[in-house]
């Protein structure tokens, strides 16, 4: 009996691990400070709950048409020129059961055996191995010494003839960087000079603080023959367990990934389509508050970082995550992944490890969660490395 060779190259999701041991800790008695999801800690909004309900009792229970209904891309097609002044029709939009089956389908579609996909690290933790399920190779461009996105000389480095793909996430997750208009228009002009599509994460798109969002392919329209953008409502519209991801794509390819699904997941259900539409169409007005109440934590676990002294991390412009360097920390060969499990054990504390977003020997703090845990994480962090407070 043998498997396949691309599923055993597949590893299971290091921050999903984590979440269960930590969640395992905590049926054991213990108070564990959990970090390492990223979770919005604030409810859906009632109105998009409530259109979910309704549309249950009028008995949306059944199957939709796979990729997603003309109403819920309409109001994806509506929101792409609203938000990020983008022309797409329908039938270039395809909606799965969260960003995450989008991108997978995405690759599956675009990737042949031994095509390599370049991915700058710091990156999201799914991409590689989706990667390798889909017969790809991730090559991964490391992450530069000031933490955030490596300069066009260093992506160059790691490009070679197999290069099918290039994937980028702004605003970044872990790092939480945001790419600025000139950023993209110098990494538009390189990436026009290639051959390789261009996939941009843009779940985070609302979590942008400091830098407005901007998607590259507005700075850039002479990429959009290969260009996808994905995106889902998990974190803009605090709807994680709902699934709702989608893309916007060539046609050619947005026809792909719809037939891929029509043999996966096949669709979403009617009534959370019905919901989305409500939430799409209320846009980032509907979670202004929310999205505050996020940069508000942001600036009170930076600055406490700060006021501690002794912690070295890039400042984040958006997402909801600090990316913290420990690398002079680490003693006698022990990895962030290490040190991340003994975090847990010893201090109840989750972080999710470096080595899962491409970079070794950071941790990624999630400051989704309430001021007081926040400030008691990063006492309990600080007290790990340098056994104070």
């Amino acid at each position: 009996m043998s498997f396949s060779r691309r599923i055993l190259s597949v590893q299971p999701s290091p921050t999903l691990a984590l979440n269960a041991k930590a969640m395992q800790l905590t049926k054991q008695g213990h108070r564990v400070l959990n970090f390492s999801v990223g979770e919005p800690d604030y409810p859906t909004a009632p109105i998009v709950v409530d259109r979910a309900i309704e549309s249950l009792k009028a008995g949306r229970t059944k199957y939709t048409p796979a990729g997603g209904g003309p109403e819920l891309r309409q109001a994806i097609v509506d929101k792409l020129l609203r938000d990020n002044g983008l022309s797409f029709n329908v039938n270039q939009i395809v909606v799965g059961a969260g960003a995450k089956e989008v991108l997978f389908h995405t690759f599956l579609s675009l990737l042949n055996d031994g095509d390599e996909v370049l991915l700058t690290a710091p990156y999201w933790v799914s991409y590689g191995d989706q990667i390798r399920a889909a017969g790809g190779v991730p090559v991964t461009v490391p992450i530069p010494d000031h933490g955030g996105f490596p300069s066009l000389e260093t992506i160059d480095k790691y490009a070679s003839s197999r290069t099918k793909a290039f994937v980028f996430n702004s605003p970044n997750n872990p790092a939480g960087y945001v790419l600025g208009e000139k950023e993209l228009k110098t990494l538009g002009q390189y990436l026009h000079s290639k051959s390789w599509w261009v996939i941009s994460d843009e779940i985070y798109e609302y979590m942008s603080f400091d830098v407005p969002h901007t998607s590259l392919v507005k700075v850039c329209p002479e990429l959009t023959n290969k260009f996808v953008l994905v995106n889902g409502l998990s974190k803009a519209f605090a709807m994680t367990g709902w699934r709702v991801g989608y893309c916007a794509a060539p046609t050619e390819l947005a026809t792909m990934v719809r037939s891929l699904q029509s043999h996966s997941s096949t669709c979403i259900p009617g009534f959370i389509e019905d919901a989305s539409v409500v939430a799409l169409k209320a846009g980032r007005p509907l979670m202004a508050k929310d999205i505050e109440r996020l940069k508000a934590r942001r600036d009170l676990a930076i600055n406490y970082m700060r006021q501690l002294g002794g912690l070295k991390f890039l400042v984040p412009q958006g997402a909801y995550y600090i990316f913290i360097d420990i690398r002079e920390h680490l003693k006698n060969g022990e990895t962030s992944l290490q040190f991340s499990d003994r975090l847990l054990t010893e201090h109840y504390l989750a972080l999710a490890p470096g080595e899962a977003f491409g970079a070794p020997g950071f941790l990624r703090i999630s400051y989704a969660i309430d001021d007081a845990t926040i400030t008691e994480g990063i006492q309990r962090l600080h007290k790990a490395l340098f056994g104070s407070k």
